[in-house]
């Protein structure tokens, strides 16, 4: 019996020992397969995902190509250190460049902190030159003398996040008067390029893109990834042009000084062009506001906030400065109110008011954009072309130019 249990173990073992070579086979080839995984994907292993330009620390130059788990940037490193959550990663600002004239008031950029969850949103602004302009603890800029600066905003919580405006300051007394009006660009011009921003000329006039920019949001800039700023805003003695076209709105002002005395010549004429039209079709058109000067419509918000509260106030009503009323480019027609909504004039000013050059500038379901809610009865004068645009754009003009409408509080 011994015998037999020695020969059925001899026969057993050559089964065993196939079996304890399939198991090392196959163990081999499991190791084989994690390590080309690790090769493939590098930060698979660890689980940190490819860290954004705003958290690399200072390194070589070199370009980096982009693949679906990476950034783009102009940087390399050899450090993945991730942020903390809610850390700041990125700084965008309603302009990246300014022209001012010695003894104008003081203009504020727009900050923006990227992510919106970011936890610690603290500023620190400081100029490179405060013989050219000066910036206080909140950002407000003032001109000091001829020249040109840089003025930078940091992240206080990651001091790798800043974002800069370029300051060109004449000497002289502000012109108040606004740019003549600009046209749409005829042709797309090569964006392949990173666009150059001149500081004090009027690049505003030449725009960048005939398509909406939407999608060309101010970038954030930070120290590894430094954004090419938007080369169509230019703020030229307090007034905002984008693509050449004068903005106000809530995030956008005007100076106080700013009076052109009434409704331009060009827009006063449009409305009688448009006016005239009107009439033919059987329909009375008139302007019930028009211009309204700073201090005016300092007093006409005050009066609504009185009233209705500041919330229902800014929803109907711009704080003094912010309103395009001072520009002398909008009005009011016929009732402001939502009355006018259904009648039938309001009907043949939203189809045909773009023919003149005008545009409603305020549509209904855009309060989110625009600020304001729907206003039938506003138009705003921008030229029959950029009319014509905007109108076959089905846009407003924050999404057409891809800019924003929010107080700075």
């Amino acid at each position: 019996m011994a015998k037999n249990k020695k020969k059925s173990m001899q026969n057993a073992a050559p089964a065993i020992l196939l079996a304890l070579m399939a198991l090392l086979l196959i163990g081999m080839l499991a190791a084989i397969i994690v390590m080309m995984k690790r090769q493939k994907n590098p930060d698979s292993g660890n689980g940190t995902p490819a860290q954004i330009a705003e958290q690399l620390p200072d390194s070589s130059a070199a370009e980096v190509t982009t693949t679906e788990n990476s950034t783009t940037t102009e940087e390399t490193t050899t450090t993945t250190e991730p942020l903390p959550p809610g850390s700041v990663t990125g700084i965008s600002l309603s302009f990246y460049s300014a022209t001012m004239n010695v003894g104008d008031g003081a203009i504020m950029p727009i900050v923006t902190m990227l992510p919106d969850d970011a936890e610690d949103r603290s500023e620190m602004w400081e100029s490179d030159n405060p013989a050219v302009a000066e910036v206080d603890d909140i950002g407000r800029i003032t001109a000091v003398g001829a020249g040109t600066c840089t003025v930078r905003v940091t992240s206080v919580s990651n001091p790798r996040v800043f974002a800069e405006v370029q300051i060109t300051v004449k000497e002289g007394a502000a012109v108040t008067t606004t740019l003549p009006l600009s046209t749409p660009p005829q042709t797309v011009p090569d964006t392949s390029a990173a666009p150059e921003t001149t500081s004090g000329s009027s690049t505003a006039q030449s725009p960048a893109s005939s398509e909406p920019a939407s999608s060309q949001a101010a970038p954030a800039t930070t120290a590894t990834q430094p954004a090419a700023p938007r080369s169509d805003i230019e703020v030229i003695n307090g007034i905002t042009y984008v693509q050449g076209v004068l903005i106000v709105n809530k995030t956008y002002s005007l100076p106080s000084s700013y009076n052109p005395g009434g409704l331009t010549p060009e827009a006063q004429a449009a409305f009688n062009e448009m006016a005239a039209a009107a009439k033919k079709d059987g329909y009375t058109l008139t302007i019930c506001s028009g211009f309204r000067s700073y201090s005016y419509q300092k007093q006409l918000y005050s009066n609504y906030v009185t009233r209705k509260g500041q919330y229902e106030a800014d929803r109907c009503s711009a704080r003094a400065g912010h309103s395009e009323h001072q520009t002398g480019l909008a009005m009011d027609i016929n009732y402001a109110g939502s009355s006018f909504d259904n009648t039938p004039e309001a009907k043949w000013l939203g189809e045909n008011c773009w023919k003149y050059g005008f545009i409603i500038r305020y549509p209904k379901g855009k309060e989110e954009i625009t600020g304001y809610k729907y206003e039938s009865w506003h138009v705003r004068y921008l030229g029959k072309e950029w009319a014509k645009t905007i109108y076959d754009s089905g846009l407003t003009l924050e999404e057409y130019f891809g800019i924003t409408s929010k107080y700075a509080e």
